[in-house]
């Protein structure tokens, strides 16, 4: 019995010797096309900063901020930027109003630092403008709070929407 037991470790520590000895390496490969494409149009995005007048202490008169209209577009191209008259506009005369009192305080925007060229969303008052070869192109806004020292205490605020054309 000792003999069938030596005769079958042999064939088991064969199979251990083979199967551990390293087999050759094969290597496979396979391929395919990945296609790129790009559609390039003409078009414009802009993004703005806000005007903000800051805090007003009981003196009437003129009080003047800025904000600023980014444009970025296709390289040289055209387009007109127009802004409408707010949420609370009476007739011509953009307004900010105080929620809480619903008290309004008459306001202007401009293009110009000389404060002499209202940007309405009238054709008059639009900005034309090109993108140029960067296509990309920074316009201050120009605001003018006319304060009369009566107003209500309070926040007062509106919303304006810019449009670009192009």
């Amino acid at each position: 019995m000792s003999q069938l037991s030596r005769l079958s470790s042999i064939p088991v520590g064969f199979a251990l010797v083979c199967a551990a000895s390293p087999a050759e390496a094969q290597s496979h490969q396979n391929s395919g096309d990945l296609e790129l494409s790009v559609a390039i149009v003409d078009g414009c995005t802009l993004s703005t900063t806000d005007v903000a007048f800051g805090l007003i202490v009981g003196v009437a008169g003129e009080i003047r901020a800025s904000g600023t209209v980014d444009v970025q577009c296709t390289a040289n191209l055209d387009f007109a930027i127009s802004m409408d008259r707010g949420l609370h506009s009476q007739g011509i005369n953009r307004r900010m109003r105080n929620s809480v009192n619903g008290g309004y305080m008459r306001y202007s925007l401009y293009s110009d630092p000389g404060y002499s060229r209202r940007w309405t969303d009238q054709r008059s008052g639009r900005v034309q403008g090109n993108s140029g070869s960067t296509g990309s192109v920074t316009y201050t806004v120009y605001g003018e709070l006319t304060f009369n020292g009566a107003a209500v205490p309070g926040r007062y605020d509106d919303n304006v929407t810019v449009t670009i054309d192009f």
